[in-house]
């Protein structure tokens, strides 16, 4: 016996039994029946058709058929029904790990259940990599670029002077105009191109305005999203964008049509930024990170999006600098370039980010040139830590002088971390194959890569290394509770989404990128490659980006609450702040993780 309205009341908050309606809750928990169990007694096994249990008190212990644990399930979860477990159904059976109270539904009921109610069927049926690929769906409404065009686009033929150009310009009230090759695209010609290829040389007029036009110009098709104009605006800095539909110019996308698009967005800070004087400038831009962050997770854009967009964010603060300090310092003595290492080289940022950087000279430097770039480093370092991107605790940065070296140097030092493999040198190094060029000359970066992947590429042993390194990071499978049990012993008050979630997926991500020779640092961008590429099935990629999807979405929508509420953010989310659902999906995403691991660890005999 048991109280139907409060069988009711309690099923209304567990997943997947929230989707019925009153009724519907109060006709099954009239078929409930309610047991007791001691610490320690066998409830069941799932192989003898033993329905439905709903856990209402207490924690249960699921093991397979030689008593070896597979799982812990606790306060309103599920057993009894088809569980997946690490990637395959197997039978089991359920012990209390302490004293529970618990309601069972038989499983003629349950098959009823589950008939009547589509829904529910598919929930208790679906597959790991399907319940996962359901919860990392963004649903919000993506406005697309073909919203924004205004008016038909200003052309004009090639043949055309530079006066003609201007004058319809300035006939047309626009800051730019298409020009054109027949049908076809050739260039885009602006005030901005008038002002310095034009007037600032003293050209004649009367050359063809495709003489200082931009050939072949980026485009956007017509059905892309806003955020993608939005972030090849903000890396390029770019103000005009033109817009084709089946392959002819359909009109101009602009900065201003982009900021008048939401009161507030990334690139008018990016534009901002670009426009600062000095560094306590820049501090006050910094202030509107905050609100800027919790903005674009609230309006729901796609986590790889709100990656990239802050990440350009803090490239630009970057650029900024260098740019300040060179106008202190006079220019370089030499080719240099500034690289991100890290979340800001493979462009998934957060609201929680300390800097990680680097700098690639073109030869090693003599000591007059060495105080220069010292200087420099100092200059940038010091102000990033003033906006907020606080000192790498383990010195990766420019400031220190061992990431200040030469192409050459560099190379020696991925030979003696590649040819030398060992643990610590092994867990160094992978940092810094997330690489990416934020200023400079950009040809050092890729000779860089291309020499550092290729040399891991060829070289089993140092992989194999890597590989233990990356399993070194466990997804937390059996979470419960406040508490979470670290790898080490200790506790952690809440689950390290950050540790315990994205870093095992990056670090796969990275290491089937090295496999296949990919110089790419973006995981989303090296998922797709790696599967094109075949070092990994088509289907497994897809299930790690969703993966990765998902806990990034619970990661910034705990990290936008905490802003919210006045509070630093951090990458620990108390477990029983997490609803059952959410709670649910994780450890879905955490599954496949793991199975991706296992995958790792016996292609390289790990263990």
């Amino acid at each position: 016996m048991h109280d139907v309205s409060l069988a009711t009341e309690f099923l209304h908050a567990v997943p997947p039994f929230n989707t019925l309606d009153a009724d519907e809750l109060s006709v099954m928990a009239r078929k409930l029946e309610v047991a007791y169990y001691p610490q320690g007694k066998t409830i069941f096994s799932s192989s003898v058709g033993a329905g439905l249990a709903i856990i209402r008190k207490g924690a249960v212990r699921l093991l397979d058929d030689k008593k070896r644990f597979l799982d812990k399930r606790s306060e309103s979860a599920l057993f009894g029904h088809k569980i997946w477990f690490h990637g395959e159904q197997k039978e089991y059976s359920a012990e209390a790990e302490e004293d529970c109270l618990v309601w069972h539904l038989p499983q003629d009921e349950f098959r009823k259940l589950c008939e009547h109610n589509p829904r529910l069927g598919e929930y208790f049926s679906s597959h790991l990599k399907k319940r996962v690929s359901v919860a990392a769906q963004v649903t919000h409404a993506v406005t697309e670029v073909r919203d924004l065009v205004r008016r038909d686009p200003v052309q004009i033929e090639g043949s055309a002077s530079i006066r003609e150009a201007a004058q319809l310009m300035s006939e047309q009230n626009v800051s730019s105009v298409l020009v054109m090759s027949g049908e076809a695209l050739a260039g885009i010609a602006t005030d901005k191109d008038l002002r310095q290829r034009v007037l600032a040389v003293d050209l004649d007029p009367n050359e063809s305005i495709a003489t200082v036009m931009t050939s072949e110009p980026m485009t956007l098709p017509a059905g892309a999203g806003v955020d993608e104009a939005l972030l090849l605006m903000m890396r390029e800095n770019y103000h005009h964008l033109p817009v084709v539909e089946a392959g002819r110019p359909l009109g101009l996308v602009t900065a201003g049509d982009l900021l008048r698009s939401q009161s507030e967005h990334p690139l008018r800070l990016v534009r901002d930024i670009h426009k600062k004087e000095n560094l306590e400038q820049l501090v006050y831009l910094s202030r509107r990170l905050p609100s800027l962050f919790e903005r674009m997770v609230n309006l729901g854009r796609d986590v790889e999006q709100i990656g990239r967009m802050v990440t350009h964010i803090t490239d630009a603060f970057t650029v900024k600098l260098i740019q300040l300090a060179q106008q202190e310092l006079g220019e370089a003595p030499m080719k240099f370039a500034w690289v991100a290492f890290g979340s800001q080289a493979r462009e998934e940022q957060t609201a929680r980010t300390d800097q990680d950087n680097g700098l690639i000279l073109e030869r090693k430097a003599d000591e007059q040139e060495s105080d220069y770039f010292d200087a420099l480093a100092t200059f940038v370092c010091a102000g990033l830590d003033r906006l907020g991107y606080v000192y790498c605790p383990g010195e990766i940065m420019a400031l220190n002088v061992k990431w200040r070296v030469s192409l050459a140097k560099w190379k020696r030092h991925f030979d003696q971390w590649i040819d030398e493999p060992e643990p610590k040198s092994v867990m160094h190094s992978s940092i810094f194959f997330d690489m990416r060029c934020v200023y400079g000359e950009e040809g050092l970066v890729d000779e860089l890569l291309h020499y550092a992947t290729k040399r891991a590429k060829d070289n089993r042993i140092f992989r194999r290394f890597m590989a233990a390194n990356v399993l070194g990071h466990k997804p937390p499978i059996g979470f419960f509770r406040r508490f979470v049990q670290e790898d080490d012993g200790s506790q952690s008050e809440g689950l390290n989404l950050k540790h315990r979630g994205i870093v095992p997926i990056t670090d796969l991500v990275r290491m089937r990128a090295l496999e296949s020779g990919v110089t790419e640092a973006n995981t989303f961008t090296r998922i797709a490659l790696v599967a094109e590429a075949g070092t990994m099935n088509e289907s497994d990629a897809n299930s790690l980006r969703d993966a990765l999807i998902l806990i990034n979405q619970i990661r910034l929508s705990h990290q936008a609450e905490q802003m919210k509420a006045g509070q630093s953010p951090s990458n620990f989310a108390p477990t029983d702040e997490l609803s059952p659902l959410m709670r649910r999906n994780l450890k879905a995403a955490f599954m496949l993780v793991v199975e991706a691991q296992t995958a790792l660890a016996h292609r390289y005999q790990v263990h």
